[in-house]
Order: structure tokens, then sequence, then C-alpha cells
């Protein structure tokens, strides 16, 4: 299947890595899209229509205010469509698109090393064969979930913005251990070793992560008392945070 992207941003970037397979892309700056072609082997193209017309699927990776404009080019040359756009809905994508099959997605930055999760609300068409390959092709970028389309605000407010989280949490993991004297380059390795491991041991025991919470910190212990620090303000920023990210993707 021909993959083509309009947008050669940063999850643009991402997926193509991800797919490790040539590309037809385009961007408003030309030497973004000429970078990532360069990249995987792909074609840079001078115009959002010759992406459409050389590529069986289109994956829409531009800023959601140029829908229509976007549309405007390439609505009659395509008829598969994938689009990450941000608070755009199906209903407003079949719209602008009133001729195509259109799927939207939202994965996270781990696309690029096949171990994303991706959200996936089918378009209902009554396709379950294309929606069946659609799903195949992003598996080969992680783990493909379906969801209810008035979840997608939920969804990227978990797995959407997680890596950014997770980034975060390790970067002030890092701060906590280089102010009590170990060299930041040794404290890096820890940290992201121990976040590897523990996503790890997550997963095999199915997502149980109160048990693990329960095993780790013995009464009495040093973990128990981490986790009592911890709790409380790691809970309010969270729930700050989701409450932040609903309001900004509504």
């Amino acid at each position: 299947m021909r993959i083509g992207l309009i947008g050669s941003g940063n999850m643009a970037r991402a997926l193509a890595v991800g797919w490790d397979r040539p590309v037809t892309c385009s961007a408003l700056e030309i030497e973004q899209a000429k970078a990532l072609a360069a990249l995987v082997g792909g074609t840079a193209a001078a115009s959002n229509s010759e992406v459409a017309a050389n590529s069986d699927l289109v994956i829409l990776c531009h800023k959601p205010k140029q829908l229509e404009e976007v549309a405007a080019e390439i609505a009659g040359q395509t008829t598969l469509l994938l689009s990450i756009l941000a608070g755009v809905t199906v209903e407003q994508l079949r719209a602008a698109y009133p001729n195509a099959r259109v799927f939207r997605i939202m994965p996270n930055l781990a696309v690029e090393i096949a171990q994303a999760t991706i959200g996936i609300v089918d378009d209902d068409a009554g396709d379950p064969e294309l929606f069946a390959e659609v799903v195949a092709l992003l598996a080969e970028l992680g783990d493909v979930v379906p969801i209810n389309e008035t979840d997608f605000a939920v969804l990227t407010g978990i797995s959407g913005v997680g890596p950014a989280y997770l980034a975060l949490v390790a970067q002030k993991q890092v701060e906590a251990a280089v102010a009590e004297g170990m060299d930041e380059a040794t404290a890096k390795v820890l940290v992201g070793s121990t976040l590897k491991g523990s996503s790890a041991l997550l997963v095999a025991r199915s997502n149980d992560s109160e048990q693990i919470c329960r095993e780790v910190a013995t009464p009495g212990g040093v973990t128990e008392k981490g986790l009592a620090a911890l709790s409380n303000p790691l809970g309010e920023g969270f729930k700050a945070a989701m409450d932040a990210v609903l309001g900004r993707s509504k």
C-alpha cells in the first residue's frame, strides 16, 4: 500500500520511520518534506494533490484548521484517509471527504519504534475487511485499540500525551537523584532502565498496577513511604492534566 503524508511534522516523521518504507509527503515548507523523504527514501511532493495522486492511503497530518483547504485540493483524488487531526470529528471528516473512507486515529510518538498505542475510530461505513486492513497496517506500529469517538478526548489525555508525561516523570526522578549527589549520566541510565523494565512488568501482569505496588511496597518500607509522598500530589496532578487536555481537545 502506497502511503502519503500531508504534513511532515514530528508525528508524520515518527509514522514514516516506524513503517520504514518510502512515503510521499508534503509540507508548507518544502525543505521539511524533503528532509522526511530523505529519511525514509521517499518523495517530497510539490503539492498535496501530488501526494494524493501517488498514494493508496493518505494520512492527514496537517494543522486541524487546514481541513477545508486541504480537502479542496485532494477530496476528488483519494478514497482512503486516516486523520490524526486533533478535535476534528469523523462527521467533519466525512463532510470534507464525502466520497472517501475515513478513519480517525490517535497515535503517540512511540510509533517511531513500533511500540505505540493507537486509538482508532471506524467511520462505520460497513466495510469490515477494509477496517481490518487498516488495523493490520497500524498494528505494524504498536497496539491498536478501537474506541468510541465519545472517548477520543480521554484517549488523547492518556496515550496521546503519555510519552511526554513519562518523560517528565523520568526527568524529575533524575533531578532528584542529582540533587542527592549522583551524576546525571548514571541517573538517566538507571531511571530509563527502571521505566523500561517496569513497563514490561506492568504489561506482563495484565496492567494490574495495584498488585505491583503492593508487591514492591513492603509494609513500613521505603517504597511505602515514597508512595505516600507521591500519591496525593500525583493524583491531583494527573487529574488536573486530564482536565486541561479535555478542555483543549473539546
